[in-house]
C-alpha cells in the first residue's frame, strides 16, 4: 500500500530539534523550509479538494 506523502514528509521534518539540524549544512535548511511549504501547499490542496467534492 503506498505511504501518504504528509506522513513521509514528516519524518524529514523534525519538530523542535535543533541538536539534529545543527549536524547539517546550511543548504539541508533551506530544504527542510521548501520541505515544510510542499507540506503545507499539500495540506490546502486536500482541504479544496474535500470542500469541492462536498
Amino acid at each position: 500500500m503506498a505511504k501518504d506523502i504528509v506522513d513521509l514528509l514528516e519524518s524529514y521534518i523534525p519538530a523542535d530539534n535543533p541538536k539534529k539540524w545543527a549536524k547539517l549544512a546550511s543548504t539541508v535548511e533551506s530544504r527542510r523550509l521548501e520541505l515544510l511549504l510542499l507540506r503545507e501547499i499539500l495540506l490546502e490542496l486536500r482541504i479544496m479538494n474535500q470542500a469541492r467534492q462536498a
